[in-house]
């Protein structure tokens, strides 16, 4: 059962830690695309993962390493490794899609595991998909089309078969991982450390086979290490907090925040207007989460009355 936001604090609330965490992810896909300019995936995701496994030993060895696993239960274990391999893929195919489609092109397919994370939810979690979360799902994504093609959705053509697959097939794994991720019970930081280093493990073998080593410029390690804090230290940080005190249903509302967040960027940083099309965009992603708090309030009154 999940608790009430009300009684949550604010390390707890999602509406606090969701909103922080779009932020952090508003620049993902433009640092990405940047990175991949002088690197390969490949390469990437060995430096993004090895910094992130440096970064989580230092804080485990100053939190006494060890004391975590002595409870562990092989299925716990198990999970944990499944976890660890989906948040490789989901990486490796979304870096691999931005290598071969534009940027938002790519980021509209990938930004479709919202609702593979609410179609997981229903046989992982027991989750009932009622009319408001599918109300829900459905202005996210209307926004988020409306968003990204600026209401020429006829007009919009992909540009490479298999980029577009690759993309979609992350925002499966995205789906999957988030189920997953939130029937662990162990200790956060420590299930976060074995899952990265297990994409670490799994990025080496795809660098040693596909591809070859290679120092960093500055420039690509600045862009390395922001996309280590945004995607995995803060990022998991931040996401497995908000699933530890909420549905997946809900989250996957506020994930199609993330367009909407990028456009301020763009509107702030470069001074672009937004049209009346993205302000229809913009209301429909806006609203999507409140309509399935909507529904939450109004099923425990109707509840309550019975």
């Amino acid at each position: 059962m999940i608790k009430d936001e009300k009684k949550l604090n604010v390390t707890q609330n999602p509406y606090v830690l969701m909103p922080i965490l779009l932020l952090i992810w508003g620049s993902v896909a433009a640092v990405s695309k940047l990175v991949l300019n002088r690197l390969d995936s490949y390469q990437v995701l060995f430096y993004m993962y090895g910094l992130g496994v440096v970064i989580f030993a230092g804080i485990l060895v100053i939190k006494a390493w060890g004391k975590p696993f002595k409870v562990w239960r092989i299925s716990e274990w198990l999970l944990v490794l499944a976890c660890g391999v989906c948040t490789f893929l989901y990486d490796f195919l979304y870096l691999k899609s931005l290598e071969l489609i534009p940027a938002v092109e790519a980021s509209m397919l990938n930004y479709l595991f919202p609702i593979f994370i609410v179609v997981f939810a229903i046989p992982i979690h027991k989750e009932r998909l009622n009319t408001y979360k599918i109300l829900s799902i459905i202005m996210g994504f209307a926004g988020t089309i409306l968003l990204i093609t600026k209401g020429n959705v006829n007009n919009f053509s992909f540009t490479n078969l298999r980029g577009d697959v690759l993309a979609i097939l992350a925002a499966v794994c995205w789906g999957l991982f988030t189920n997953l991720v939130k029937k662990n019970k162990k200790d956060m930081l420590v299930s976060t450390f074995v899952m990265t280093f297990i994409a670490w493990l799994l990025s080496i073998a795809g660098m040693l086979v596909y591809s070859h080593g290679k120092m960093l410029q500055l420039m690509d390690f600045y862009g390395v290490v922001w996309l280590c804090l945004s995607n995995i230290v803060f990022g998991f940080f931040l996401y497995f907090r908000a699933l530890k005190y909420s549905s997946a249903s809900l989250i996957a509302s506020f994930t199609f925040f993330a367009p909407f967040v990028t456009l301020v960027f763009i509107m702030i940083l470069l001074g672009e207007r937004l049209s009346w099309l993205e302000g229809l965009a913009a209301v429909l992603i806006l609203f999507s989460v409140p309509v399935q708090k909507l529904g939450d309030v109004i099923r425990k009154r109707r509840g309550g009355l019975l």
